[in-house]
């Protein structure tokens, strides 16, 4: 069993002890009180029996016997009202409620043996006092069969011993009233069995809902942060770019870097940008997508110029030391636009083909120039960054491979020609000619693989991003900080 699950299996174990002594306590009140009357009514009925058979005077002329008998009936109502005040005013640990109530209903089995021995004419059914008590609990208390079964152990072997040696009954009739009393007793064991099987039954569905509930909330918690390090879109200045990301879970294993330089003398901006896919999803991806991102902080921070190839080594190099060993790898595309240049640099490593759509409307693929991240040594992989023309009224769009491999109900992938179709649109919202066709791509591209999955839900997390360089450049204020 994996921790995770040890940890789960101990804490149902505590919250169902919990809740057993908790229904304990309640249903050994009730029993004690209304099994203490019925006693006390039981022993008035005695006394009244023995005064209308002038057993009384015989009492008092040395019956010892019937003085015995009385005061074990009255030591054993008394034990009830001890046991009642001390669950009551809770002087008692769970444990020691358990047997406590295993306990009583043993003292009802023995005394009404004894008590049987000592008064026959009164107590000649004193066995059915042991099988309709231990019925009744068997029906009340949250007992399992072996605590259910303790009691009828002792009091036939005790019912047997006074048969044999105070009774004079024979071994065959003493044989019989055992077996008979085991018979009695079966219907409530199997009572107990039953109940405590639905018991765990509704307590595990209570305590997998709280979970659940627990971990939805954790996760919305969790999806909230995960989301916080994708950095905002900007539809100003120069280099703009925008994205539409969709998990296949609350939270997944794409990511998203975006790093702008200051304008320079010129007013030129420089954008950063790394699109990643780990592999896996939900919880674990999401993790090394946490981890990625400190890298990559760190590694701007430390050197804001650097190149995506330097950006890809490095990031290779991180993955195959740390990660790889768990068998975590990642694809992953690094752009970097420079405007004053009006040049686009990537190195692509296992990364599906971006697409840089020219201000003619012509398609030119951006394929993979080196190996899946982690998959080799960090001196045998070598990025192959490459440099291509990138200037206004130009769009690149990138993605990860949930968009290519989402599939339709026949189990059809929309592949990277039915991409490669839906970004040879001249008007990518289906609008008219004099339609803006930047800035929208990565929506059209999330509404296509959506209508091509028809209405099944995503089986793998999909980032379609865009960077594209407007016609006409709107005026904006880069902030001194720098945007994440």
């Amino acid at each position: 069993m994996s921790k995770s699950g040890s940890i789960e299996t101990t804490e149902f174990r505590r919250s169902f002890h919990i809740e057993t002594s908790q229904l304990l306590r309640k249903r050994l009140i009730w029993f004690t009180s209304v099994w203490g009357g019925i006693l006390l009514i039981s022993f008035v009925y005695a006394i009244v029996m023995m005064a209308r058979s002038s057993q009384i005077t015989n009492l008092l002329n040395n019956g010892t016997e019937k003085a015995l008998f009385l005061v074990t009936y009255g030591v054993w109502i008394a034990i009830y009202v001890a046991v009642m005040v001390m669950v009551i005013e809770k002087r008692v640990s769970d444990e020691r409620v358990v047997r406590l109530s295993i306990g009583l209903i043993i003292l009802n089995g023995l005394i009404a043996v004894g008590l049987r021995v000592l008064e026959p004419s009164l107590m000649s059914g004193g066995i059915w006092v042991f099988v309709v008590s231990h019925f009744v609990a068997c029906s009340v208390f949250p007992w399992t069969v072996k605590q259910a079964l303790a009691p009828v152990g002792i009091v036939v072997g005790a019912s047997f011993l006074s048969h044999v040696a105070f009774e004079g009954d024979s071994i065959g009739q003493t044989v019989f009233f055992g077996v008979s009393t085991l018979v009695l007793n079966l219907p409530a064991l199997l009572i107990s069995g039953y109940k405590h099987s639905q018991r765990i039954q509704k307590s595990t569905n209570r305590f997998l809902n709280q979970r659940y509930g627990m971990l939805r909330q954790e996760l919305a918690y969790a999806r909230q942060i995960h989301e916080a390090l994708f950095p905002p879109p900007k539809t100003t200045g120069q280099i703009q770019f925008v994205y539409r990301y969709e998990p296949m879970r609350q939270i997944g294993g794409d990511y998203l870097f975006a790093r702008y330089s200051q304008l320079d003398a010129d007013g030129n901006e420089t954008l950063s940008v790394a699109v990643i896919d780990v592999t896996g999803h939900g919880i674990p991806a999401a993790l090394t997508v946490n981890r990625l991102h400190g890298e990559i902080d760190l590694r701007f921070a430390e050197q804001p110029d650097i190149s995506p190839g330097e950006l890809l080594s490095h990031l290779n190099r991180y993955i195959n030391l740390t990660l790889s060993k768990h068998s975590i790898f990642a694809t992953a595309v690094c752009f970097r636009v420079i405007g004053s240049k009006n040049v686009l640099e990537y190195a692509s490593g296992g990364h599906p083909p971006s697409f840089l759509r020219g201000v003619d409307g012509t398609i030119q693929d951006l394929e993979s120039t080196t190996f899946m991240l982690g998959a080799c040594k960090d001196k045998d992989f070598d990025p192959m960054q490459a440099e291509i023309e990138f200037g206004p009224g130009d769009t690149l769009i990138a993605y990860t491979d949930g968009a290519t491999e989402a599939r339709s109900a026949d189990g059809k992938m929309l592949n990277i020609e039915g991409l490669r179709r839906i970004l040879a649109s001249s008007h990518p919202l289906g609008a008219d000619e004099t339609e803006h066709t930047q800035g929208v791509w990565s929506e059209r591209i999330l509404r296509e693989v959506a209508f091509h999955r028809g209405g099944i839900p995503p089986d793998d997390d999909t980032l379609a991003i865009e960077i594209y360089r407007p016609v006409t450049v709107t005026t904006c204020t880069v902030p001194d900080e720098e945007h994440e």
